[in-house]
């Protein structure tokens, strides 16, 4: 009688455990398709703007990714890619970047997106200095073609609301 309840018992109670697993992953899968729980995604990035331009009435930008590394870290990263302890030993004015990633990323640009400076006049740095779109693509036009120029960006739901000029020492 009891192995009789058992083996009646034991398929439910196996059926009711799974479904308590499965459940949750379920109905997140389903609010994720339809965005009701979704959650705003903030991402900030080091990158070079290979790209900036109109594209049907929507600013677009192409972003590489690089890693940016100062202090301690920087010095050790260095280290590690130039191979070059006996000559230095240390990363030349206290930064490295690498760009490991050829992956270029295309991100629509907001229409509030904030533009930040440091360095839009060539003999004087203005730290932090909050300039229009259009004063953006001009310093973005008369940068050295030779040297790129990092930008720390923030991305919302996938869209570029803040890029900030990197300065370089």
């Amino acid at each position: 009688m009891i192995q009789r309840l058992l083996k009646m018992f034991f398929p439910v109670f196996m059926i009711f455990t799974l479904t308590l697993f499965l459940l949750p992953s379920t109905f997140s899968q389903v609010s994720a398709k339809t965005g009701v729980t979704k959650h705003p995604t903030t991402v900030k990035a080091t990158t070079y703007i290979t790209s900036f331009k109109k594209v049907q009435s929507k600013w677009v930008g192409k972003f590489d990714y690089i890693q940016w590394y100062t202090g301690k870290a920087a010095d050790r990263e260095f280290l590690k890619d130039c191979k070059c302890s006996k000559v230095m030993d240390r990363a030349p004015d206290g930064y490295w970047i690498r760009n490991v990633n050829p992956k270029i990323r295309t991100f629509k640009i907001s229409n509030n997106t904030q533009f930040v400076l440091q360095t839009r006049n060539q003999y004087e740095i203005k730290w932090n200095e909050k300039v229009t779109r259009k004063q953006f693509i001009t310093f973005l036009k008369q940068r050295n073609k030779d040297h790129q120029t990092p930008f720390q960006i923030v991305i919302k739901n996938g869209v570029v609301t803040k890029i900030t000029e990197q300065y370089i020492p």
